[in-house]
């Protein structure tokens, strides 16, 4: 199976819903730790996962302490070159940054994903098989209010995106897509077509995906593991609470003689 050897990260936002707490007063959002290393560290370990040794960080608020923290990549195992987007123009806009670089399939993983997972390589695996021009990552969800906060994805037999609606306030399925993706460069031309919101004035990324998907070339994958969109305190405290126990299986486990 071939790799994907691209990627796209995008970490140049306020990080406001997650309020006052003292430390977003000096770090960027993607620099809060969860355990023993930041949020952004968990995306670029995904990245490798899925073959990446190129990265396009797409950086604003704070950007001096993100790349002070990462330099050019050396020391986590691939080489990162950083672009500025200022002021943040939303998620699509991004993106639409590295059009220059990229000539090749690449990978896009959110600066505030924290997905947990061994292996990445069912997305892989749909993107080449259905000649994908999008594959999303999407897990199932039990939180309808968590839905609401995110986006919600309908999909038919064949995992292709019928729907896909940002901040549903009806959700159409209990599938939650994530902030991981899989892109043909061709998405370049449909985020020049996509739409500001109305909400925001932004160009969102699930707006492009359902202008790919009306063309029949938008697929989704579940997620084998867990996921939380960083966004509030809460999700913060989720996500060390996760990890946490996480951690004691593991150390419990090798207790146990296992390991």
């Amino acid at each position: 199976m071939e790799k994907i050897k691209v990627g796209v990260i995008p970490a140049a936002g306020y990080g406001r819903r997650l309020g006052t707490l003292p430390l977003t007063r000096v770090l960027p959002k993607c620099l809060l730790p969860i355990l023993n290393k930041p949020i952004l560290e968990y995306v670029i370990e995904n990245m490798r996962r899925m073959g990446v040794e190129d990265v396009y960080m797409i950086v604003g608020f704070k950007k001096e302490i993100i790349q002070e923290y990462f330099g050019n990549g050396e020391d986590f195992g691939l080489h990162i070159t950083y672009i500025d987007q200022n002021p943040p123009r939303g998620i699509a806009h991004a993106i639409s940054l590295a059009k220059n670089f990229i000539s090749e399939p690449f990978s896009v993983i959110l600066g505030d994903d924290l997905t947990i997972t061994d292996s990445l390589n069912n997305l892989v695996e749909t993107f080449w098989e259905n000649d994908a021009l999008v594959v999303e990552g999407a897990v199932p969800e039990n939180n309808v209010e968590a839905i609401k906060r995110a986006c919600s994805i309908a999909l038919d037999d064949d995992c292709k995106i019928k729907e896909i609606i940002e901040k549903p306030l009806a959700p159409n399925s209990n599938l939650r897509g994530i902030g991981v993706y899989l892109f043909n460069p061709k998405v370049f031309d449909f985020i020049e077509m996509t739409p500001a919101s109305s909400k925001r004035d932004e160009k969102e990324i699930t707006d492009t995906i359902g202008l790919i998907a009306k063309k029949g070339r938008a697929y989704a994958a579940l997620i084998n593991g867990m996921n939380i969109n960083v966004n509030t305190s809460s999700d913060l405290m989720v996500a060390t609470k996760l990890l946490l126990k996480l951690d004691s299986s593991v150390i419990k486990t090798q207790d146990n003689g296992i390991f």
